[in-house]
């Protein structure tokens, strides 16, 4: 079963073939949506903005129903049974993914008002042995190239054992597609990323930017914090980690007898909660302030205060590796900036390459942005936050 929260609603799906939304305020069932030919339901989600619940299939199908939980959609998108699907946090793209491994994504800025006949950017064999979970990060960027494509960032798991980030490149409806992108090219194209094949269109484009060698077995879900500076993962090992934006594991959590299947993070990033075959819920306290009594949503912790003031935090203070305020911005090759400890560490991994476009560079050299360092000092004197060093 599936469950999915949007406000009062809770939606839980079957493999009865059907999604049944209830009232949260009064515990009563108040619909009943039947997939098409009654096929099992592996996964529902709302789209962000509410104006949607898209549920998938075992024969590779989806069913798109509206806000007044009428039949908007039902395509067939892939061969295999559909266990993923994921919205980005703008409603603005839809991800779907199935046991083959492979990955559709779909513009759908109109909510499905217009016909859909074949995804605006694929990858095939993403994860050898199927895709068994996705997640977007909140935080979508502009290239500064030219201030109009969309870059997402995802992350996707599978039974490979890994995790993959990907960056996902859009060119929007509601701006001239004829101009050119760096990201996007004019025409279809296929490229490659380790064994996965990318196809791309002339509105969306995808590159694999880091790949992590996760967990001892299957990595079953992964989940973005809400201000996308953590990354939590499960698996078949019977573990939670926790890793930072570079790919660095900060934290290993064990207490589950048998695997751990499914994963939530609340709102202030101060909890985790992990459901296992072990028939346990496990509550996990970040903070290690939490008892018995606690209201999990009521936490105020400096993280809490820390996401609610800087909330609407202009995105250019945000570095696009750790998601976090810059402190030393500075310049890179590729026009993004960065906080200059986190650009260098990227750099020192590898060869050198964008974090964002994942294009070689020519030079690891960075040139600080001392104007954006002085508006980021002023912005955080007036946060006036105690201890946000």
């Amino acid at each position: 079963m599936t469950l999915k929260f949007n406000g009062a609603v809770l939606a839980s799906a079957s493999v009865d073939g059907t999604v049944i939304l209830w009232n949260l305020s009064t515990g009563e069932e108040t619909h009943v949506l039947t997939q098409a030919a009654g096929e099992a339901i592996r996964a529902c989600i709302f789209s962000p903005n509410g104006g949607s619940i898209v549920s998938s299939d075992d024969s590779g199908s989806i069913c798109v129903w509206g806000f007044d939980k009428s039949l908007k959609r039902q395509m067939k998108i892939h061969d295999e049974a559909i266990h993923t699907i994921a919205f980005s946090s703008d409603s603005s793209v839809l991800l779907t993914a199935c046991t083959l491994g492979n990955i559709r994504f779909y513009a759908v800025e109109d909510d499905f008002e217009a016909e859909i006949t074949k995804p605006d950017c694929s990858i095939d064999a993403a994860h050898d042995m199927g895709v068994l979970s996705a997640d977007f990060c909140k935080i979508v960027h502009t290239d500064p190239a030219d201030h109009v494509s969309f870059i997402y960032t995802v992350a996707t798991c599978g039974t490979d054992h890994f995790i993959k980030i990907w960056r996902l490149f859009y060119i929007p409806a509601n701006v001239d597609r004829s101009r050119k992108s760096r990201l996007i090219p004019n025409t279809p194209q296929e490229h490659f990323a380790g064994q996965a094949t990318i196809y791309s269109t002339e509105v969306m484009n995808a590159s694999c930017v880091q790949t992590i060698a996760a967990h001892g077995s299957s990595v079953t879900c992964v989940r973005f914090n809400s201000t996308g500076t953590l990354l939590i993962s499960s698996s078949l090992d019977k573990t939670i980690k926790i890793w930072n934006q570079q790919g660095s594991c900060l934290k290993t959590l064990s207490a589950h007898t048998r695997y751990v299947n499914c994963l939530a993070v609340n709102s202030d990033s101060t909890v985790i909660a992990s459901g296992s075959n072990d028939r346990s819920v496990v509550i996990w306290d970040l903070t290690e302030n939490l008892t018995l009594d606690s209201h999990i949503t009521g936490i105020r912790s400096l993280l809490f205060t820390l996401a609610s003031k800087t909330a609407d935090t202009p995105l250019e203070y945000i570095c696009p590796i750790t998601h976090e305020i810059m402190r030393d911005p500075v310049y890179a090759e590729d026009g993004f900036t960065y906080e200059r400890s986190a650009i260098q560490e990227w750099f020192g991994r590898e060869k050198v390459v964008s974090p964002m476009t994942n294009a070689e560079l020519t030079t690891d050299e960075l040139v600080e942005n001392g104007k954006l360092k002085q508006k980021i000092e002023e912005y955080i004197k007036l946060l006036d936050l105690d201890g946000f060093e």
